[in-house]
């Protein structure tokens, strides 16, 4: 099997796209999530409303979290639910999502589903849809 990386930027932008606050964006594309926000609408990291852009290389990250695909799925869907959640936090100047202090990141593939969500595991703050396993794996050959 080999994780497809294009399917599984597509399915994580979709994902976290649904749960960001408005004027927050997520996409896909060549294997990398980008993150948007609407300009002015937010201080940015200089206070200047300019919060930019930021990503997650998606692609380039598979085989950086194990020998194992269910690791690499489950490492680079970590460090794109950290990084959208830095995005986030510098552009508001808030904790994302909600409290005093950013909640911690998880993820994990139970169920031949890829479960995202940020909070302890028994008290999740917020979390995405599941991601069929089978729509970011093929098998090699």
């Amino acid at each position: 099997m080999a994780v497809d990386a294009d399917t599984l930027a597509a399915l994580l932008a979709d994902r976290l796209g649904a749960i960001v606050p408005a004027g927050f964006h997520v996409r896909a594309e060549a294997g990398m999530l980008w993150y948007s926000a609407d300009e002015g609408r937010f201080p940015g990291q200089g206070g200047d409303g300019r919060a930019g852009t930021a990503c997650s290389p998606i692609e380039a990250n598979i085989g950086v979290y194990g020998s194992t695909d269910a690791d690499n799925i489950v490492g680079v869907a970590v460090q794109a639910l950290g990084e959208l959640q830095d995005y986030i936090d510098e552009a508001t100047h808030e904790p994302w999502p909600g409290g005093t202090i950013p909640p911690r990141l998880g993820a994990e593939i139970r169920d031949s589903t890829v479960h995202l969500w940020y909070g302890d595991h028994d008290s999740e703050a917020l979390s995405c849809e599941p991601i069929p396993l089978a729509a970011v794996v093929r098998l090699a050959g």
